[in-house]
């Protein structure tokens, strides 16, 4: 009986196997990819850190191409939908001494077989800001620029891991299973 069980569970095990999501995408994205993000117009900055983390992410999680406009078959277009900065914690005197960036982007995404998929996804990141004076009771409850920036670019990282699990499950339902 012990055998049979033990048969029956290696099979279960070898059954279930891990495909990692660059190779559940491979249905759904070329091998070419053209990442296009609009500009923010109330602050443009942004758009920088959330190029670079959809880029780096295409190329670290998705082992994709960047490609131009012309020669990519899948192109990705990248909106900023909101940003809000919550505050989530007080100090005893009131101040604010951390907070929560929230980050939601839509993608668009012209995918190779001539499909176009809107999906929106959201980031986020908790962050403490920095004491500017010296005497804490009289603390500063502003985000600097850095502190700003750096929410911008985890978030946007966590919202790009949020669209490709999306896009993961797309082409799961594809056939890449």
């Amino acid at each position: 009986m012990r055998y049979i069980f033990a048969i029956f569970l290696a099979f279960f095990f070898v059954g279930c196997g891990y495909k990692p999501v660059s190779k559940i995408t491979n249905d759904v994205l070329s091998d070419s990819v053209y990442v296009e993000v609009i500009v923010d117009k109330t602050e443009p900055k942004n758009s920088v850190f959330i190029q670079d983390a959809v880029k780096e992410g295409i190329v670290s999680r998705l082992n994709r191409n960047l490609g131009s406009k012309e020669s990519a078959k899948t192109k990705i277009q990248v909106r900023t939908k909101s940003l809000t900065y919550t505050p989530t914690i007080y100090d005893e005197y009131g101040y604010i001494s951390s907070y929560q960036a929230v980050l939601k982007l839509e993608f668009t995404t012209d995918f190779k077989d001539a499909t176009t998929s809107v999906i929106t996804a959201s980031g986020e990141y908790d962050f403490s800001i920095s004491r500017r004076t010296k005497s804490t009771r009289f603390a500063d409850s502003v985000i600097s620029e850095n502190e700003k920036y750096e929410a911008i670019r985890e978030a946007s990282k966590e919202a790009f891991d949020e669209y490709i699990s999306k896009l993961a499950i797309k082409g799961y339902k594809n056939g890449s299973n």
